[in-house]
């Protein structure tokens, strides 16, 4: 607090009405500045909490906030401290001055909040004096304010960007507060609109009781109402369906103030459910008529099957010599017809054909293709003993099928063929894993192949042989893929290399036993005694006798 004496800073002058001696403590202990401007002379004078509020020491001369705000005020509230205090004087009223401006810290360079509060003392010529008054430190109060009005701007702003319909009702269940997705829905023009109005203003008397009650329930229970398709009957005769979600609005003492909304339109997602519900019904029907066909279609594939395949035999001419070839098949589709198809038939006086195929894809318009395949082999009967001329034929006949069809399929394909007397067995594939030699000596290998096109996909395919010698006791088995590729649990396939392994150690005596070991195996391997698909397995077994 200066003194009348304070020669070094005459603007700090104290004036006679005040007896600054008998109040220094208790201006000492107030949080409060007070400060004192003689409007004729210019002076000001400042308690040690304004001096303190400017960052200055006690002694320090300290600028005149009223007529050098530009070096106290902040900028932004210069002018309108100015022009109010200006305001005030021209007025002259007996109402005391309150702002609130940023004063600047001299010392920090920082900024606090404060309120200049003042009242006018007047001369008796009715002139304005002096104005005393104190200032208040608000930099808490202000930041505070000024966080909770951030706070506030952005939930509004949140709320009304979010596509949810979003409100607030009190206890007679009026509304408070919306976001601008809740006034598009009611049809009004802003969310303003809506306070004060009930559910009455919009929506059917039926639909406006039970949400009345609800909410009802939910102030006297506290229990929420989460994610229920909700229907919503409007005035005016239309509905439309809501997922709707209600809970207390609390007050800060805990009691009740209403209750908080949000809901989304859901309509065209539960009409689209409708439809579709009255679709799958009726696709039941069609698909429980469509099963009875799929039925009698297996058992007619299964029939077109061969069910048993008869040894082939040659014998020299001499009768001292006996060769035999005994075969064996598994046909094990996944569901309903198959893709998977085979055929074994003589070839000549001692040759054999065996075909394997696995048509792309499932269902009937894999197994229709599978049946057209065994009708197209008796056009190329003449060519079962040029193995890669068969399937080129029979690769060019598919492929203008599809062609003319417009259809986009291939099959996968594997055909050997073997003759008795001469002791040769040539192999030929399409896109398809090569067969599986078991040799007498126990030792399983799968014979190395060039990978060629599958049947049907290109005009012009080329497909190479492969020369085998015909051992005694040697064993061969045909596969499709639903043998390899079938996955354990962990999602590995099975793989070509453990069915090799397999029968390996089970060391098969037949071919039968070797088609069983290899199925047996893929269970084993799978840990299901299900498969996800087709499985076809032909084998042949050679023997010699000498008579």
């Amino acid at each position: 607090m200066r003194r009348d004496n304070d020669n070094k800073n005459p603007r700090r002058s104290v004036p006679d009405v005040f007896n600054w001696a008998l109040v220094r403590r208790a201006m000492r202990a107030a949080e409060e500045g007070v400060y004192c401007w003689n409007i004729e002379t210019g002076d000001i004078y400042y308690t040690e909490q304004c001096i303190r509020m400017m960052g200055l020491p006690v002694r320090e001369y300290a600028p005149n906030i009223f007529t050098e705000p530009e070096l106290t005020i902040h900028e932004e509230d210069r002018s309108y401290f100015a022009n109010e205090v200006q305001r005030y004087l021209d007025r002259q009223t007996s109402a005391p001055l309150r702002l609130e401006v940023r004063l600047l810290n001299l010392r920090s360079r920082g900024w606090r909040w404060i309120r200049v509060n003042g009242l006018l003392e007047k001369g008796s010529d009715k002139k304005p004096l002096q104005l005393v008054g104190v200032w208040v430190d608000i930099t808490r109060r202000k930041m505070a304010d000024m966080h909770a009005m951030e706070d506030r701007d952005l939930f509004r702003n949140l709320i009304n960007h979010l596509p949810d319909n979003i409100y607030y009702k009190n206890r007679e269940s009026r509304f408070v507060m919306a976001n601008e997705a809740t006034a598009r829905k009611m049809g009004v023009r802003t969310p303003s609109d809506l306070i004060g109005r009930k559910d009455t203003h919009f929506f059917s008397d039926d639909t406006t009781e039970i949400a009345r009650q609800e909410e009802l329930e939910i102030m006297r229970t506290g229990r929420p109402i989460t994610n229920r398709i909700h229907k919503e009957s409007w005035k005016g005769g239309h509905s439309s369906w809501c997922k709707l979600s209600k809970f207390p609005w609390y007050a800060s003492d805990g009691t009740v103030k209403g209750i908080v909304g949000i809901s989304s339109d859901v309509t065209e997602l539960v009409e689209t459910q409708q439809r579709y519900r009255r679709m799958a019904e009726q696709l039941d029907q069609r698909n429980r008529a469509l099963e009875k066909e799929i039925n009698l279609a297996r058992q007619i594939q299964f029939a077109l099957q061969s069910q048993r395949i008869p040894p082939r035999e040659w014998q020299s001419e001499d009768g001292t010599l006996r060769r035999q070839a005994q075969f064996h098949h598994i046909y094990s589709p996944c569901a309903g017809v198959a893709g998977d198809c085979f055929e074994v038939f003589p070839v000549g006086e001692s040759g054999v054909g065996m075909l394997i195929c696995d048509v792309m894809g499932h269902g009937v318009q894999a197994a229709l293709i599978a049946s057209m395949l065994r009708g197209l082999l008796e056009q190329f009967a003449s060519l079962a003993n040029t193995p890669a001329l068969f399937l080129s034929n029979l690769n060019r006949q598919l492929w203008g099928i599809f062609d003319r069809a417009n259809l986009t399929m291939f099959t996968t394909a594997c055909y050997v063929y073997f003759d008795l007397q001469s002791r040769r067995l040539t192999i030929t594939t399409a896109g398809h894993p090569a067969p599986i030699i078991l040799g007498a000596d126990g030792v399983a290998f799968q014979p190395l192949m060039r990978r060629s096109p599958a049947l049907g996909l290109l005009e012009h395919s080329a497909y190479r042989e492969s020369d085998i010698a015909l051992e005694p006791g040697m064993k061969l088995m045909l596969f499709t893929d639903g043998l390899p590729e079938a996955r354990n649990r962990e999602g590995d396939e099975m793989g070509a290399q453990r069915i090799l392994d397999y029968l390996q150690q089970s060391t098969p005596q037949n071919i039968k036993e070797m088609l069983d070991f290899a199925l047996a195996g893929m269970h084993s391997f799978t840990q299901s005694p299900e498969q996800d698909d087709d499985i076809c397995l032909v084998g042949v077994e050679f023997t010699e006798e000498i008579l």
